[in-house]
């Protein structure tokens, strides 16, 4: 809402319909399998809902985060400097962050691999590969947006084509 405020609703086996109290503020949400990510204005992220293998417990170290990211049982925060801070289900490396990644403007996290992109338009995928999702087309570059699903990823290019890989991806 435009004050900040979050309303939710659905199923709420889990807690993840349960809007933690006091909550304002709030610049961007996303959600995970049954877990939630709140930024808010103060670069500070709120998680809540299942917490099964830590994916709603916010590293204590995380502040001055600018985006949030909820993969299927993890979590990852772009923090302003260009890093990422990742926690959670790390059964497939998706919360590896690879050494030296920096320069990072946005992310995605997916069923099992997370994404970044980085500055220069190109993309950084890391975690599961059973299907390709994190095997990045060698010559992709000028991305300026993207989006991990279960076991496929997409990306946005500035000429406004759109790459897919992983899971038989068919886009023309």
């Amino acid at each position: 809402q435009e004050d900040g405020s979050l309303v939710a609703w659905g199923f709420n086996n889990r807690g993840q319909s349960i809007i933690p109290f006091g909550l304002a503020g709030v610049t961007a949400i996303s959600s995970g399998y049954y877990h939630n990510l709140a930024l808010g204005s103060d670069g500070l992220v709120t998680a809540w809902g299942s917490n099964d293998f830590g994916e709603a417990t916010v590293p204590a170290n995380l502040d001055r985060a600018i985006a949030v990211a909820a993969g299927w049982r993890h979590s990852l925060a772009l923090r302003e400097d260009g890093t990422v801070a990742a926690w959670g289900l790390n059964s497939r490396g998706q919360t590896r962050v690879p050494a030296g990644l920096g320069d990072v403007v946005a992310i995605s996290g997916g069923g099992e691999h997370s994404l970044a992109l980085k500055d220069d338009g190109t993309v950084v995928a890391w975690g599961r590969n059973n299907r390709g999702q994190t095997r990045v087309p060698a010559d992709l570059t000028g991305v300026i947006a993207i989006s991990a699903g279960f076991d496929y990823s997409l990306a946005l290019k500035d000429d406004g084509t759109v790459v897919g890989w992983g899971n038989d991806i068919g886009i023309p």
